[in-house]
């Protein structure tokens, strides 16, 4: 399964170690395909260097191991369905870009889009609960 996270949700990841956001990511890195936007990485860079108390160089660690997956760039154009944020429509077009099964995020206005993107969209925690169905 190739799996697609929200900057929210790798925010959560690396902040909160031992919360959800934390296991799906750490089950889904093992034992599926991640795929990254590089519009995510921008925004997890921006966000962790502004509102985290993780150190510059363990940021910068972080962002090359991630770089390590599949990466798709910026998309040229947002998603056309509609969102609240326009930063939403650029990691929804990321999300497809990179061919994705699920997207994975804890934003509402992601989240009420469903399965009208032709992608599937999940909270972290429903990814969990699929995640620890698959055993």
């Amino acid at each position: 399964m190739r799996v697609f996270f929200d900057t929210n949700v790798l925010v959560s990841a690396f902040t909160a170690s031992q919360g959800t956001c934390f296991k799906v990511f750490e089950i889904t890195h093992l034992s599926h395909t991640v795929v990254i936007g590089e519009f995510v990485l921008a925004e997890l860079e921006r966000i962790l260097i502004k509102k985290s108390r993780i150190a510059a160089e363990d940021i910068k660690e972080l962002l090359e191991e991630l770089r390590r997956k599949e990466v798709v760039p910026i998309p040229q154009n947002p998603s056309v369905i509609p969102v609240c944020d326009p930063d939403d429509a650029y990691v929804l077009a990321s999300a497809l870009e990179a061919r994705a099964d699920i997207l994975v995020t804890g934003d509402k206005d992601l989240l009420e889009i469903g399965d009208k993107a032709g992608i599937k969209i999940v909270d972290p925690r429903t990814f969990l609960e699929m995640l620890e169905h698959e055993k």
